[in-house]
């Protein structure tokens, strides 16, 4: 697992790369930075795992380092003088929140764990895999979007899913849920982004950036309040402004 340290202070950045170099090997620490702008240089360069971030920095918070890396999927571990920036932490997925100073064995537990979430993924990946690598290609058979089948992981399972069966999906951050016409909600471990890409085609239309809707399952459009779209399985979603005339044009295409 590749680890990045985004800290100010000499010495505690010093402190930090110390204590996963002599205790937690498998956590290599491949860059640091001392400022926002240091770090928005670097992080996309050596692509990390895991961030560890303090939150107040000379040019800015570590929040702002974020919110201009969207496409990180990594995990995040902030540190902090000051357990007022805890909440603003949790929206933006904090896998863990340290107060300074850092006691070591606080930080060893909260880098283990973070080591022990990356295997379990990288497993499933793995997983996921060979099991593309085993399905026949849905389109080789002459079968249509509906009937091909995609694979999700999340934490604990993979499953194989008919496209048919997806009424939406809606983003959770760096994660998207997947509710399927027989009721079940997955939680898949990759972004909105990435499945709107997958399922690309006739029938799957991004109606808000936090939706992704199956257009199967329409049921009707409603123009008051900026506009919404109902679906079958009740769920009633917003439609972004500047994307109901491409959505009024798919619906006719269907």
């Amino acid at each position: 697992m590749h680890v990045f340290i985004v800290e100010d202070k000499p010495d505690i950045r010093t402190y930090l790369l110390q204590i996963l170099q002599q205790q937690i090997p498998e956590a290599a620490v491949v860059g640091t930075a001392g400022s926002v702008a240091e770090a928005l240089a670097l992080i996309p360069v050596h692509n990390p795992d895991l961030l560890l971030l303090d939150v107040e920095l000379p040019d800015g918070k570590s929040f702002d380092i974020l919110q201009q890396l969207p496409g990180f999927n990594g995990r995040v571990i902030f540190i902090t003088a000051h357990d007022e920036f805890a909440l603003q932490a949790i929206k933006f997925s904090a896998f863990d929140y340290l107060l300074k100073p850092v006691d070591e064995e606080e930080l060893h537990t909260a880098v283990r764990r973070a080591l022990q979430e990356y295997r379990s993924q990288q497993a499933l990946a793995d997983q996921l895999s060979v099991l593309k690598e085993h399905l026949e290609p849905a389109t080789a058979r002459g079968e249509g979007l509906e009937q091909q089948k995609i694979v999700l992981a999340d934490s604990d399972n993979v499953y194989l899913i008919r496209v048919g069966e997806i009424i939406r999906c809606a983003s959770e951050g760096n994660y998207t849920t997947f509710h399927l016409s027989d009721g079940r909600e997955i939680l898949a471990s990759k972004p909105i982004k990435t499945f709107e890409q997958m399922l690309s085609g006739r029938y799957f239309f991004r109606v808000h950036r936090s939706h992704l809707v199956n257009l199967n399952y329409f049921e009707r459009f409603e123009k008051k309040d900026g506009g919404t779209i109902h679906l079958s399985d009740g769920s009633t979603l917003p439609v972004a402004v500047r994307r109901r005339e491409r959505l009024m044009d798919a619906l006719q295409a269907l």
